[in-house]
């Protein structure tokens, strides 16, 4: 099966846009103990302009680390319905991390970090917490696509 010349340029605009995406992600991502936006409502577009080769192969991108939720602080996690949600969660002391509405919930060592990645499928407002010390870290928005 040939691919057509208007697909090359879909894949291409794909790839332009994910490399943008990518860059601008990393760029707002600074320094992991600060992170309170994942950048997930970063949007871009891309045409392919004259003098562009079309036939050329999509360059691979490295994905970004998800954002660091530490106890101390409520930081913000915002993503769109349909979104992986990704974070990563490091502690002090062992407790539980709880991801309320989603009903998540992962064991985490003192000094050790923990990620969470799952489908943004429920829309809301959602408390991440340390569940036994009673600690919120972090709260999770999912808004309708």
């Amino acid at each position: 099966m040939a691919v057509s010349r208007a697909q090359r340029l879909s894949f291409l605009a794909v790839a332009v846009v994910i490399a943008i995406v990518a860059v601008v992600i990393l760029a707002s991502s600074g320094n992991d103990e600060e992170t309170t936006d994942t950048g997930a409502q970063a949007t871009a577009t891309a045409t392919p302009t004259a003098g562009t080769d079309a036939t050329a192969e999509p360059t691979a991108t490295s994905t970004p680390e998800p954002p660091l939720v530490t106890p101390g602080k409520v930081t913000d996690l915002r993503f769109k319905q349909g979104d992986t949600v990704r974070f990563r969660v490091r502690s002090d002391v062992a407790d539980e991390v709880h991801v309320h509405g989603y009903d998540l919930m992962k064991d985490v060592k003192p000094g050790e970090t923990i990620t969470f990645s799952f489908p943004a499928s429920i829309t809301g407002i959602f408390e991440i917490e340390l569940e036994n010390a009673g600690e919120q870290i972090a709260q999770l928005r999912v808004d309708p696509d």
